[in-house]
């Protein structure tokens, strides 16, 4: 049986950490042209290159997949399309006088427990209508519509791709059948 000592056990150790640290030097050499070379094995005339410590980083703690997510028991809905079919994208709305109708179509149907939601300008407005969603009378200009698709929690399960509509109005005193006003 054969006994290792202390100090060969250190000196050991310290042979390794020197490898391992000469193993993480650069040198630097110049050649006969001029061209500069690097390596990490010595050379004649090379010099040692301190290049300090190197960047590093772990990589990201992986995360669950969607069907790690879903609640035990319950069938995930996935809503392949959620699209504003009216108004059009880009179109006009003329005088409006009150609400305006925000027609969609959603794929697959809305599953029983969830809900569906108006946004104009990325703020929740409107109110649910006999195949669509009712936008209140907004303000004049460009306006952003989206519907998006809701859980009974809440959460956002589909949105659709953003309408842009212009709503128009007509000054008081271009109404038909009332006179200009005199300057």
């Amino acid at each position: 049986m054969s006994h290792t000592s202390p100090s060969l056990l250190v000196l050991l150790l310290a042979a390794l950490a020197s490898a391992d640290s000469s193993s993480d030097q650069i040198y630097k050499t110049v050649d006969k042209d001029g061209k500069v070379i690097f390596s990490d094995q010595p050379a004649p005339k090379a010099e040692p290159v301190n290049v300090g410590r190197t960047n590093s980083m772990q990589p990201p703690a992986a995360t669950g997949t969607p069907a790690d997510t879903a609640p035990t028991g319950a069938t995930a809905v996935v809503y392949e399309s959620v699209e504003i079919t009216s108004p059009a994208d880009g179109g006009t709305v003329t005088n409006p006088s009150g609400n305006i109708l925000v027609l969609f179509t959603l794929a697959p149907a809305l599953r029983e427990g969830d809900s569906t939601r108006l946004l104009i300008d990325g703020m929740p407005g409107g109110m649910p209508a006999e195949g669509g969603l009712l936008a209140p009378t907004t303000s004049r200009g460009e306006h952003r519509l989206e519907v998006q698709v809701l859980d009974a929690a809440g959460t956002v399960l589909a949105t659709s791709a953003p309408v842009y509509v212009t709503v128009f109005r007509n000054p008081v005193r271009d109404k038909p059948g009332r006179p200009p006003r005199s300057n």
